[in-house]
């Protein structure tokens, strides 16, 4: 494990802010401003609405408040300023945005047209996409793959962009060069390289105009962009199955599989024709708690073959699987009601001379009839067996203090257990609990004189 990802926030943001305003081998300081992404995290908003420095964004018009608030933003950061710490110790390594490095002649005003100009793509099939490389998963993946020309609409008049690595604490440093883009920071720790001066880009650097018209994304940058979504896609349902379906997700963990099935039933879902991320995921419900071989079910193949709407379809589906949990689960619970009727069965039989012996005599127990007692019995078994004990000597210790103080003892004061006590103590411990608290109760003999106290 790297050494810099033990440091700490304070660290961090000393050896990040040295990076972002690094001084060129002339020693100028260079201009540095933040894109953010509002709809990362809704405090970015925030955060630059309520502060002092000189922010724009993106969006041109009024804006509606949901959409202000996940709009991007370009920010005039100032090194040291309280609003830039506070916008780099909770942004860096939570995606919320990039940072562009510029020298005079840039402005403010020219970097915002250009932020906004590139925000705007044609997809390979010549389709209008809003491009979000504020996000640096996105710029780190594109930025390589760039010629020159494109480069140029990107950098417009920005010296450099600085963007949080794929491992805590690194970072890129991107900038132009003749074929088109150089990493030369390539993802390395942020303290790396902080004694060396930059080139004195203030001196070569020229805002040069780039061909008028839309930047264009490739097919093979398309390709990328959509691999590493469906990487994170994968790792997004993986959280997601282990948060929610933690009994089911425990085995293909042990077994190292959970990645494999995810990546497995994703594209199942995909070739049954459910493309957004939420039908998939609503499929991946299903099938981790159906069984993955729910893909050959009639009833699901039937759905499938419907002319319906994938989103009707997740529904259907979904509503199917609820239908078969329910249907377990009320065959499970008679199962289990059979097992409790012959569990209590026995410990009638067993314990009611029991019972009869020393409860009537030492405790006062009186029943009308073998069919009082029977159900008595039952009433103080079901409450031991509910309460998760169903062995026999349990049985029998449950019983000696229901013969003593009733068989609701449960309830009275003595034997009520606090809130912390009942999220901690197993079922056994519960049990010993309550033998060590029941207070000593005077027999119906001792009362005739015999002295013995139970």
């Amino acid at each position: 494990m790297d050494v810099n990802e033990f440091l700490s926030s304070d660290e961090l943001l000393i050896q990040l802010s040295q990076q972002l305003w690094k001084e060129d081998s002339q020693g100028n300081t260079p201009i540095v401003y933040g894109i953010f992404d509002g709809a990362r995290n809704k405090s970015i908003e925030k955060i630059i609405r309520l502060g002092t420095l000189k922010s724009y964004c993106l969006y041109e018009g009024k804006l509606s408040y949901q959409m202000s608030v996940a709009a991007p933003y370009i920010v005039k950061l100032e090194r040291d300023h309280p609003q830039t710490n506070e916008l780099l110790s909770k942004g860096w390594g939570n995606s919320w945005g990039v940072f562009a490095v510029t020298h005079p002649p840039a402005t403010l005003i020219n970097v915002r047209h250009n932020c906004r100009k590139i925000a705007r793509v044609k997809s390979p099939e010549g389709k209008n996409l809003v491009f979000r490389y504020y996000d640096p998963r996105v710029l780190r993946i594109y930025l390589p793959t760039c010629n020159l020309e494109e480069a140029q609409k990107v950098f417009g008049p920005i010296s450099e962009f600085i963007v949080e690595g794929e491992k805590p604490n690194t970072l890129h440093r991107f900038k132009i060069k003749d074929s088109g883009v150089e990493d030369t920071h390539n993802n390395a720790p942020i303290s790396e390289g902080l004694l060396t001066p930059t080139l004195n880009i203030a001196g070569i650097k020229k805002i040069t105009p780039v061909k008028v018209g839309p930047l264009q994304i490739t097919t093979k940058q398309y390709q990328a962009f959509e691999a590493v979504k469906f990487k994170q896609f994968v790792t997004d349902m993986e959280q997601h199955l282990i948060e929610h379906f933690k009994s089911k997700t425990t085995k293909l963990i042990q077994e190292k599989q959970l990645n494999d099935w995810v990546k497995r039933n994703i594209r199942q879902a995909q070739q049954f024709g459910f493309t957004t991320e939420l039908d998939i995921c609503r499929y991946l419900n299903v099938a981790i708690v159906q069984g993955e071989s729910i893909k050959d079910a009639p009833w699901l193949q039937k759905i499938m073959a419907e002319k319906l709407f994938s989103s009707t379809k997740a529904t259907l589906i979904e509503e199917k699987s609820l239908e078969l949990l329910n249907q377990e689960h009320e065959e499970a619970v008679k199962a289990l009601d059979d097992i409790n009727q012959q569990l209590l069965e026995r410990f009638y039989l067993k314990h009611h001379k029991k019972v009869l012996g020393l409860g009537a005599p030492l405790y006062g127990l009186s029943f009308t009839d073998d069919a009082a007692l029977k159900e008595w019995m039952f009433d103080t078994g079901k409450q031991c067996i509910d309460l998760g004990l169903t062995d026999e000597m349990a049985l029998d210790l449950w019983l000696d203090i229901a013969m003593r103080y009733g068989k609701d003892f449960a309830h009275q004061s003595w034997a009520l257990l606090s809130d912390s006590q009942k999220h901690i103590l197993s079922p056994e411990e519960n049990l010993f609990y309550l033998l060590a608290q029941q207070p000593h109760k005077v027999t119906q003999s001792s009362l005739k004189g015999n002295g013995d106290i139970l």
